[in-house]
């Protein structure tokens, strides 16, 4: 792996410059934490590097020419979002036998037009035809970009943007697990919910932790608390910290740094980690951790590369082992809790629970989908509401 450094002063927000330093205390740890639990969850059985692998049906695909480039707004080993995109990048890699020595990586680049050209220039000058932009942030620039270079192809976290590749994951059913989890071990309906940013994918883990809360409990509320950022280690804290001020102990969280485990640890509280597992960094806090797992998507995505058969519009949007969740902190979640969310987890998996099933409202009282009926993922994926049972606003 070749970690590029863009001497472009645009790519490095000031912010994320900053926020760096505070990164470096935790990576190594994270980063040891993660490689256990991810590859607990990609379960099968790992490649040696190659020049060939076999792909599906059992024939012979050729991955020699393969050369990912990965951007990234923050460092790989952030303990969180990218740390735990990277991860699945190298799982994928490692699956299919292409050596780590093929994948490039520029780090810490701003969702703004210069930084990302900047970025992406630097990747196709070294080789790289395949390019994963980490952040949704990026898609409007990359789309430019991969139109006026077609012979690289580009997949792009979100929503289906014209020229990339899009990939998603249904993270509302790792969320719903959650909210189920904290509705039942909660002796108040008032649960709790610390965000980043108001994005499609955050609205999403909100509202699949409200849908689960009140799937355990009808009369389960969630207080939401928005941060305004990605990465803010104060910001999170005074998140935390205000849901404890209204006398919530369960809470869910959509954030990279360790700062809401540990200020629940540090009051009393309990909370589901987010992005990687997050047991370590607060075991008396954390219950279990929704972890992103985009290795199944990023062996498909290569394999098309490979094959020739990429389009731009290929869209992956998956759930199951995509959505996953590390096991259960022993010490703190009952056994009789632990095994109602696995039956849960299997009925979302065989279809008898339908996390967006109606009769669904939005909480202005709007009815987002009638009873009988199924919410369409072009819906799911734009997430401009938050559901019935959550205290807050989502603009």
């Amino acid at each position: 792996m070749l970690i590029i450094q863009v001497p472009i002063v645009s790519i490095l927000k000031e912010e994320y410059i900053m926020k760096k330093e505070k990164l470096k205390l935790i990576s190594l740890l994270l980063a040891a934490v993660f490689a256990v639990v991810f590859l607990s969850a990609c379960s099968g059985k790992s490649a040696e590097p190659d020049k060939a692998a076999s792909g599906q049906g059992g024939k012979t695909i050729d991955y020699s020419k393969i050369k990912i480039g990965e951007i990234t707004s923050l460092v790989v080993n952030d303990g969180g979002w990218c740390q735990a995109t990277h991860q699945s990048i190298l799982a994928a890699m490692k699956e299919l036998g292409i050596p780590e020595e093929n994948l490039l990586v520029i780090e810490n680049v701003a969702e703004e037009q210069v930084a990302v050209a900047n970025a992406y220039e630097a990747l196709v000058s070294e080789g790289a035809n395949l390019i994963i932009g980490a952040s949704s942030g990026y898609a409007t620039f990359l789309s430019d970009l991969a139109a006026q270079n077609p012979d690289v192809i580009v997949a792009q976290h979100g929503d289906r943007t014209e020229n990339l590749i899009g990939y998603q994951i249904r993270n509302y059913e790792g969320m719903f697990l959650a909210g189920y989890a904290c509705a039942l071990m909660s002796d108040n309906d008032l649960l709790g919910f610390a965000a980043s940013m108001s994005e499609a994918s955050v609205r999403a883990a909100i509202n699949g932790y409200a849908l689960g809360a009140k799937y355990a409990n009808p009369n389960a509320k969630v207080q939401v608390v928005w941060a305004n950022s990605w990465y803010d280690v104060d910001l999170e804290t005074q998140s935390a910290q205000t849901l404890i001020n209204q006398g919530i102990k369960y809470m869910g969280m959509e954030a990279s740094s360790p700062a809401i485990p540990q200020t629940c640890e540090a009051k009393g509280a309990y909370c589901i980690g987010y992005n990687v597992d997050m047991k370590a960094l607060a075991p008396k806090a954390v219950l279990f951790s929704y972890v992103w797992n985009f290795k199944p998507i990023f062996e498909k995505i290569i394999t098309s590369v490979a094959e020739g058969t990429a389009t731009s519009s290929d869209y992956y949007y998956e759930g199951g082992e995509c959505a996953s969740i590390t096991e259960f902190n022993d010490d703190l979640v009952p056994k009789d809790v632990q095994e109602k969310v696995l039956k849960v987890k299997e009925d979302i998996a065989n279809g008898k629970i339908k996390v967006y099933g109606g009769e669904l409202k939005d909480n202005k009282g709007n009815v987002l989908v009638a009873a009988g009926e199924t919410m369409s993922d072009e819906m799911i994926n734009t997430q401009e509401f938050l559901v019935e049972n959550v205290i807050g606003d989502w603009r």
